[in-house]
């Protein structure tokens, strides 16, 4: 898997490996949920309970660089987030799971693909994959490289934020950046305060003692070298490990990006985020 990685929604070879794997093992397969979804079944005794355990399966978009011999075959594609290990891992289970038969009730082995952009889950659960399989419980993990090998962490409570992408757009009329750059319709201090303004957000709104964070991670433009923009694009993310703080976080950014467009001149438009994302 590691060698032969495929983003979101691409995954046509890494589904077909997982579900020919489980199907050797002899477990129940069902493909294609969620688009290339696969879900593994297995039944021990007459319990009526069902669990699944979950692993991502898709790569990010990145050239791997180095020489070893299990490196990324293909260009812009490499499993750098671990999810063909979660993979090897659910698998894993799945087989001890049926080689020792030591529960009683059902459990699935959920593949959910396009974990990276945030589309998976959804798409698995527009197919169904909660009803279908009468899953009362879902289990995963993420691998963490700086952890000693053999261990688990845990705790009470989140241990995995949420994650909510924004986008920021903020639309006015651009000028020359020469003499007339007095007069332009966005104004490039408020593309270099927009950042700080944003982390205002956590600092007055939540308890130090929570983690959460928001964070500008691209700023686009439509100008030029020689030219004011007509309008600005802010990306970003918010991440908590608390409801509470999300919440605190979506509601605030709202208010504080029209305030982004007001700060401009005559015929800028609101600037609205966009929630992409949800977990």
């Amino acid at each position: 898997m590691h060698a032969h990685p495929e983003s979101a929604f691409e995954e046509q070879n890494t589904s077909r490996f997982i579900a020919e794997k489980l199907e050797a093992m002899g477990i129940e397969v069902h493909r294609d949920i969620g688009k290339t979804g696969v879900v593994g079944r297995l039944k021990c005794g007459d319990g009526k309970g069902v669990i699944a355990i979950r692993a991502d399966i898709d790569a990010i978009q990145l050239t791997e660089q180095g020489d070893w011999s299990y490196r990324s075959m293909t260009a812009e594609r490499m499993h750098g987030c671990g999810h063909d290990g979660h993979t090897c891992i659910a698998l894993g289970a799945a087989q001890l799971l049926l080689q020792r038969q030591n529960f009683n009730g059902t459990v699935c082995f959920v593949f959910q693909p396009a974990e990276e952009p945030g589309y998976g889950a959804r798409a698995m659960m527009d197919d169904g994959v909660i009803e279908r399989f009468g899953i009362e419980e879902i289990y995963g993990l993420h691998n963490m490289p700086g952890m000693k090998a053999g261990t688990i962490a845990t705790r009470v409570g989140g241990i995995m934020a949420s994650e909510d992408n924004f986008i920021i757009r903020i639309k006015g009329q651009g000028s020359a950046c020469g003499a007339a750059a007095y007069g332009e319709k966005i104004r490039w201090s408020l593309r270099r305060k927009s950042s700080p303004a944003l982390q205002t957000i956590v600092s007055r709104n939540v308890d130090p003692n929570v983690p959460a964070v928001i964070s500008c991670t691209e700023l686009h433009t439509d100008g030029i070298r020689n030219a004011i923009p007509t309008h600005v694009e802010i990306k970003g993310i918010r991440a908590a490990l608390h409801r509470r703080y999300r919440c605190c976080s979506k509601n605030e950014c709202v208010p504080l990006a029209k305030r982004f467009a007001r700060c401009t001149v005559r015929r800028a438009s609101s600037a609205i985020p966009m929630n992409l994302r949800q977990r």
